[in-house]
């Protein structure tokens, strides 16, 4: 049964909490006819739920709500602006979504990435 750290302990895993599943893909590399030579991959995919650490609901919900605002911010601003490129986006928000929302860097570059996505999407309409 595998284990997991969770708040510095471990704990089991249970058959709900984890969904393994695999993947068979056939790739043929070179060679014709009675001479063609086959390799199989095999690839494990992993599905769990996690959730945060005892005491860090507050801050997971914090961060969900800037993200939330600094999302319909993003959206906004580059419909409004008509930047429709990652570079014009990145510059027109990256700094507003570190300072004035308090998102980490990571976060500012998904934010920005998926406002632009929503509004491509949203003017295609």
């Amino acid at each position: 049964m595998p284990y997991t750290a969770f708040a510095g302990k471990q704990q089991k895993e249970t058959a709900s909490s984890v969904y393994p599943s695999w993947k068979c893909l056939r790739v043929i590399i070179s060679g014709s006819g009675k001479q063609q030579k086959e390799t199989t991959t095999l690839t494990l995919t992993v599905k769990m739920r996690v959730g945060p650490e005892p005491g860090f609901h507050r801050e997971l919900l914090g961060l969900m709500r800037r993200y939330r605002d600094a999302l319909n911010h993003s959206i906004k601003v580059i419909i409004e602006s008509g930047a429709l490129s990652l570079g014009k986006a990145h510059r027109l928000l990256y700094s507003t979504l570190r300072e004035e929302f308090g998102l980490p860097s990571r976060a500012a570059q998904d934010c920005y990435r998926e406002a632009l996505a929503i509004a491509k999407s949203w003017l295609r309409r």
